[in-house]
Order: structure tokens, then C-alpha cells, then sequence
């Protein structure tokens, strides 16, 4: 190491010493040395944080890429972790950093200051989905490397940057991760939350992906067709004429004695009647939720023939049951009203989407006027 340029008052001097001497330890130690390595980072950080003259610099860049081609992976990640919130660090040893192996890059490539927008695109351009990955947790960057990245079509990379919330997406990244999302719920869920998704991607979304992120979209982004007074007259309407055949659901005697046995006992439940529900006992379900609502039994099951869910809907809010509950409820009596047929998605997310609207105390106003309407 040729130090005969710095003056004898060079600050920097002792600390090169410093850190040759601690590389001379670490390379002697092939196990782990864990004073050795904590002086050689100590030493460089110091280094670094010193008010260098360019040559001065330029020696220490040299310095440290000679040292980063020796040193042991967990050494050099080390270093990466440490150097990558440093402003000052030469780009040459940033770079160096950054063709590592990911454990070494990935610190640099989410952090560093001292990466430009060339930097990125080449690394993007030249390296794989792992480093692309460290890229999207930026914190900081421009449309032109939110582009590349999306136009991997990595999954993994999209999520990334879905869940990135220091960023905005671009017009062109939202299309992209739309598209790719239709084919994954992970990547579904996190892009629909921000705020650049609007409600047409939404709406494009819905029929590709599963029942959570349809719940979601249905919850966040759904617009209701009418006004809450349209749709109390509506409900009304469906109880008074809904479809009375259906008699081979009517609990029998003996199932409207045992819910109220469970009641009187305070055991009727949502928990007691979703697990009736699960054995399949829809008639002693019927009986258990008349009980439950106070509804008779010929209301309780028209409410739950109804395809369009809204009175089931209705009930469920009036009497406080959760929304988990209710949608299981709606899957779990298709059988009344589709036949064994499969559920229709669309009146199931019409139905989430009145059950998450209406207040209970309109709830329970619709169940009182209909109740009145509807022969005993």
C-alpha cells in the first residue's frame, strides 16, 4: 500500500493502516472473527465519514474493492448493510457491491443513495428477479425504472412494488400488474389497495380473482345502483312475494321446540347455528334462526330463498351478526336457493355489498315493515 502521497498529518493515514491491518486479521481467520470483522467495518465506516481530497478518495475506493474481492460473503454483507445509508461512499465501491451475490447486492440495490437511474436500469437489464426485487423496495424512483421493473412481468417483483408505499405507480405499471394480477390473488389484493388502482381496474379484476379479493372489491370500489330507501322497498317487496315453494326446508315441529330449548338455555348462537349449517341440517337451521331473529319460520325460510341474498342480508344486520358470518350463512343455504346449483357469484357480491352499507337500525326497520306485510 503506496501511502508516500498523504502528509505526514493526514488524518487518513493511520486509519488505511487501520483498516490493512484488519484486513491482513481477516484474511488469516477462515472461521468467523468476530472482533477482526468489527474493526474492519468500524474502520471503514470511518473512512467514509471523513472530509476526503478526490485522490484521497479514489485510494480508498481501491482500497476497499481489493478488500471486498477477499473477504468472506458474511463479511461483505455486513459491509453492504453498513455502507448502504452511506451518502459518500464511491460509486465504483457501490457497484462493485451490487454485482455481488443478492445476500451482498440486495442491502445497495434497496437503499443506496449513490444509485442513479443507469445504475438501476442496467441492473435490471442484466441481472434476475431477485435483484429486480431489491429494486422495487426503493423507497425512490423514477417512472422510467417502475416501467422496467413491471415489464419483467416478474410476479414476485410486482408484489414488491404493489406493497411499495413510498412510491407512486405509473399509468402503465397499474395496466401491466392489472393484467398479471387477474392470474394472482398476492398481487390482486396489495394493488387494489392504492390509491392509483381505480374503480374500472376494479371492475376488470372482479372476474378473475377468488372470493376474498371479490369481497374486497366488492366492499371498497362497488357503487349501489339506487338509493337505501330504494333498496328498503325492494326488500320489502321480495319478502311479501317471495317464492313459497321450498316446503321441503320448513322445519318440523320437534326442530322449532329444540331452538327454543337452546334459547331459553342461551346457547343459541351464531357458532351453534353455522355449525348445524355444516352438518347440513338446513331445516334445523331454519328453525334455530327463526328462533334466533324471533321471525316465524315460513319468513325465516322465504328470506332465505331469495336469490339476490338482500334479506338474508337484512336479518343478519338487524340481529347484529358479523359479516363472516353472514357470508358463510349465504354459501352454506344455496341449496334453498338454487337447487344444488352452483352460487352465483354476482348475487353474492351484491348481497356483501348491502350487508356492508345498511345500519343495523335500518336493518331492523325493513324486518319490522315486512313483518307486517307478510300473512302469519
Amino acid at each position: 500500500m503506496d501511502l508516500s502521497f498523504l502528509d505526514k498529518s493526514s488524518n487518513v493515514t493511520p486509519l488505511l493502516v487501520k483498516l490493512y491491518d484488519s484486513q491482513q486479521l481477516d484474511n488469516l481467520a477462515k472461521d468467523e472473527k468476530p472482533i477482526a470483522r468489527a474493526e474492519l467495518t468500524s474502520a471503514v465506516s470511518e473512512l467514509l465519514d471523513m472530509d476526503l481530497s478526490p485522490r484521497e478518495g479514489e485510494l480508498i475506493a481501491d482500497v476497499l474493492i481489493g478488500l471486498m474481492r477477499q473477504a468472506e460473503l458474511d463479511l461483505r454483507e455486513a459491509l453492504a448493510e453498513k455502507l448502504s445509508l452511506v451518502e459518500n461512499v464511491p460509486l465504483r465501491l457501490v457497484l462493485q457491491l451490487t454485482n455481488d451475490e443478492i445476500d451482498v447486492a440486495g442491502p445497495m440495490l434497496s437503499r443506496s443513495p449513490v444509485l442513479g437511474d443507469l445504475d438501476l436500469i442496467y441492473t435490471i437489464k442484466s441481472k434476475g428477479p431477485a435483484y429486480w426485487q431489491a429494486i422495487a423496495k426503493r423507497e425512490e424512483m423514477s417512472n422510467q425504472v417502475i416501467n422496467l421493473l413491471t415489464d419483467t412481468r416478474d410476479l414476485d417483483t410486482a408484489i414488491t412494488l404493489a406493497k411499495n408505499e413510498q412510491i407512486t405507480l405509473t399509468e402503465h405499471a397499474v395496466v401491466v400488474m392489472s393484467d398479471m394480477a387477474q392470474k394472482s390473488d398476492d398481487l390482486a389484493m396489495p394493488l387494489l389497495r392504492r390509491d392509483e388502482v381505480t374503480s374500472d381496474v376494479a371492475k376488470k379484476l372482479f372476474n378473475f380473482v377468488g372470493e376474498q379479493v371479490k369481497a374486497y372489491i366488492t366492499e371498497e370500489y362497488g357503487v349501489q345502483a339506487g338509493s337505501i330507501a330504494d333498496s328498503v322497498d325492494e326488500v320489502i317487496v321480495e319478502l311479501v312475494e317471495a317464492n313459497r315453494a321450498v316446503s321441503e326446508f320448513a322445519p318440523t315441529e320437534n326442530m322449532l321446540k329444540a331452538a327454543d330449548r337452546y334459547k331459553e338455555k342461551g346457547l343459541l348462537t351464531s357458532k351453534l347455528m353455522l355449525g348445524t349449517l355444516r352438518r347440513g341440517q338446513i331445516q334445523a337451521f331454519v328453525a334455530q334462526f327463526a328462533k334466533f331473529s324471533g321471525l316465524n319460520a315460513e319468513t325465516t325460510l322465504e328470506i332465505m330463498s331469495q336469490s339476490s341474498g338482500q334479506g338474508l342480508a337484512v336479518a343478519c344486520k338487524a340481529y347484529e351478526l358479523s359479516k363472516e358470518d353472514f357470508v358463510s350463512i349465504f354459501l352454506l343455504t344455496n341449496r334453498i336457493r338454487n337447487s344444488g346449483r352452483m352460487v352465483d357469484l354476482n348475487d353474492l357480491s351484491k348481497a356483501i355489498n348491502y350487508f356492508t352499507k345498511i345500519k343495523s337500525n335500518v336493518a331492523r326497520g325493513i324486518i319490522e315493515n315486512s313483518s307486517q306485510n307478510i300473512p302469519a
